[in-house]
């Protein structure tokens, strides 16, 4: 339970808001008090999600559908609202801790808790799929252990089963964790068969602590929910048959909730009811009645940004006082504003400002015994950093800045490395002498080399990446594979429409005009090819960057942004797009293509997830912009003048802060991001900053 925060209503119809119990994607839920002074958990739907009559017509729907719901199996729904500015829906107050919350502290249930937990979902989800309900997005943090058993919560999503033409929003429903794969291909057929598969999940979870498909970014578990059977390591052998038949892929494979339960039952009844259970209820109760006997303490206002007053600054103090975060799409968690030069004008709604925080210090600052000659490039591997410009290279310890080692010659051509498990994979040799050329790898941690000579005739400017023992480096027009011990050709390409490519751990991916294609890595044939229409737009054409996620390729093809599946060619999902980008970027659960701004979208489904404004432009060449799960790290320059440095933000869009100073160079700065570390060059020095959040 905490404060409310800036913008959080005092009253919502007739309930007096007391304080926050939580967010999710679909809202904010509240804890609140009736007239008659009744506590109730009451949930307001986003605004973004209002914006229609389908979505309250079904939210309607839903809402008095779920009040059939016994209140022994779920929060009993006291009130709502469609028709308000911002649908909301009350719902009796539990004071009991989510199963999420009891696993943290207790840790995971034994075989008899897991019976009943099971048991007790099992009989919830007959209430519920008895009144047309289905809920679908069963998980542990909406699941309430109370003292008479579990409860179901948060109808935010559920679907009416017989109203499912009021349910196209366009996006994917659920949690990647506990989705069924019928609900990620957004099927018809999601039914209540899928919250049988979420169940089976929550039951996994509850008994081994982990999730049956995983714990990495949530595109690579929507895949292996499609493709790859769960691991049920863990799971007590009694149950392990009925979660498995549970968590297969075809709806009408899966077992009726009536045989879950019958193969659940018996259970002891006091299995789930533990003293640290009832100890944690008590001080839930007592926490809410302290809060609704004191008196309230309003939210704080909104921060406000006076137009009048930024338009008499220039455009880096405007950027200052609100910043960032522009156009935040539907599941980003907030809703922001861009900026133009000149005059500011929010767009929808009115800006809440925040200061755009300056960087904090650097953890470290590595300067080399000589200057770095030329643009150079940073790369992070096994824990080690490689800064090299065109005649040398430096291998400088993550965490401490300490110089582990020094190459010369190794890096002649800086825009052509990866970094491969514990190697760095460099073009090297003598800068303009085309005979003392090489493929050099590196070991990160010692600095040992062995050079592999490049054939004769086989230019290259860039490493596309390794896959098993073949390298693959391209030149414009020509794609190149060598054996990664011996150097020797493994097979050739040439095509002039060559823009782009990337790897994976099985196929060589070509962007070529105007097609993709997919490639054996050890001998070039093709896996399959995907030509693109012309579309009669100013930008048909193959895309300048492609990149490889969770079972899908990226880029920009032509007027339209694309995601293809991997293993068939075929189109995932496609959106048009007003221009052409120059880098894409796997970003956590996002994919984010950059050119003068960030645009970020869903990596499994395309839905527009946030854009973002940097201080100035977003570096225009290719590159400049490194991500992980969790941190993105992009150089910016103005167009005209010295302004230069670069932005770090969450996956979320949510801007952390700024770093601005000048580069040796007209490139700008050069990041790379690694766990919570951004590491970045201005081509005299390596810094290492810690990103914060």
């Amino acid at each position: 339970m905490r404060s409310l925060q800036a913008g959080d209503p005092v009253w919502v119809g007739p309930y007096r808001i007391l304080a926050r119990l939580g967010s999710g994607g679909m809202g904010v839920v509240y804890l609140a008090r009736s007239p008659g002074a009744r506590l109730a958990a009451l949930k307001v739907i986003r605004p973004e999600f209002a914006d229609g009559a389908a979505f309250r017509e079904r939210f309607r729907r839903e809402v008095a559908a779920a009040s059939k719901v016994s209140g022994l199996y779920t929060a009993p729904v006291l009130d709502s609202d469609a028709d308000a500015p911002q649908p909301w829906f009350a719902a009796g107050y539990v004071p009991a801790p989510t199963l999420d919350e009891a696993l943290a502290s207790t840790g995971t249930l034994p075989e008899s808790a897991v019976r009943a937990l099971g048991a007790g979902l099992a009989e919830a989800l007959q209430a519920i799929h008895g009144v047309g309900l289905v809920h679908r997005d069963l998980k542990p943090g909406n699941i309430l252990l109370a003292e008479d058993g579990p409860k179901i919560i948060d109808f935010g999503i559920a679907k009416v089963t017989d109203a499912t033409q009021l349910t196209g929003t366009g996006a994917m429903m659920g949690t990647a964790a506990y989705m069924a794969p019928e609900q990620i291909t957004e099927s018809k057929d999601a039914g209540p068969a899928a919250d049988v598969f979420s169940l089976a999940g929550v039951l996994v979870y509850a008994a081994t602590g982990t999730r049956p498909f995983g714990e990495r970014d949530p595109a690579t578990v929507l895949y292996e929910v499609m493709y790859e059977e769960p691991s049920l390591d863990g799971v007590p052998a009694s149950l392990r048959e009925l979660l498995a038949a549970c968590l297969v892929k075809e709806p009408a494979g899966r077992p009726a909730l009536e045989s879950v339960l019958a193969a659940l039952t018996p259970v002891d009844p006091r299995a789930l009811n533990s003293p640290a259970l009832r100890q944690e209820v008590a001080a839930r109760e007592a926490e809410a009645s302290r809060v609704s006997a004191e008196p309230v303490t309003p939210p704080p206002p909104p921060p406000r940004v006076d137009d009048a007053e930024t338009a008499k600054v220039g455009r880096r103090r405007i950027l200052g006082l609100a910043t960032a975060v522009a156009m935040v799409g539907i599941g980003a968690g907030a809703t922001g504003w861009t900026l133009t030069r000149g005059n500011s004008k929010p767009a929808r709604p009115a800006p809440r400002g925040t200061a755009l925080a300056a960087a904090p210090p650097p953890a470290w600052t590595f300067t080399p015994t000589r200057p770095i000659s030329g643009t150079s490039t940073v790369l992070v591997a096994d824990g080690v950093v490689l800064w090299g410009g065109e005649q040398e290279m430096y291998g400088v310890a993550a965490d401490s800045g300490r110089q582990l080692w020094t190459k010369d010659k190794a890096n002649a051509e800086y825009s052509g490395n990866v970094a491969h498990g514990p190697t760095f994979v460099a073009l090297g040799g003598v800068v303009g002498d085309f005979e003392d050329q090489t493929i050099t790898l590196v070991d990160a941690r010692t600095g040992r080399t062995t050079n592999l000579p490049r054939p004769l005739g086989v230019t290259s400017s860039s490493v596309l990446g390794v896959v098993g023992d073949t390298v693959v480096v391209r030149s414009p027009g020509d794609v190149w594979a060598l054996d990664l011990t011996s150097g020797e050709i493994r097979w050739h390409l040439s095509d002039q429409g060559l823009t782009s490519g990337a790897v994976d751990q099985t196929s060589v991916y070509l962007s070529t005009d105007p097609s993709l294609a997919a490639l054996d890595p050890v001998t070039g044939r093709e896996r399959w090819v995907r030509t693109w229409p012309e579309s009669g737009g100013a930008r048909d054409g193959a895309s300048l960057d492609i990149a490889v996620a969770g079972g899908r390729v990226f880029g920009n093809f032509g007027d339209t942004l694309q995601a293809v599946d991997t293993a068939t060619g075929r189109p995932v999902w496609s959106r048009d797009t007003d221009r052409q980008f120059d880098t894409v970027v796997p970003a956590g659960a996002n994919v984010i293509f950059k050119k003068e701004v960030l645009r970020a979208y869903d990596q499994a489904t395309g839905a527009a997830r946030w854009t973002l404004a940097g201080p100035e432009p977003f570096a225009g060449e290719g590159g400049h912009i490194a991500a992980t799960g969790a941190l993105v790290a992009a150089a910016f320059n103005a167009p005209a003048g010295p302004s230069q440095g670069f932005l770090v933000t969450g996956t979320d869009g949510r801007a952390l802060w700024a770093h601005w100073g000048p580069a040796d160079t007209q490139r700008g700065w050069e990041v790379a991001v690694s766990g919570s570390s951004v590491f970045a060059t201005d081509h005299k020095r390596l810094y290492r900053f810690e990103a914060g959040r």
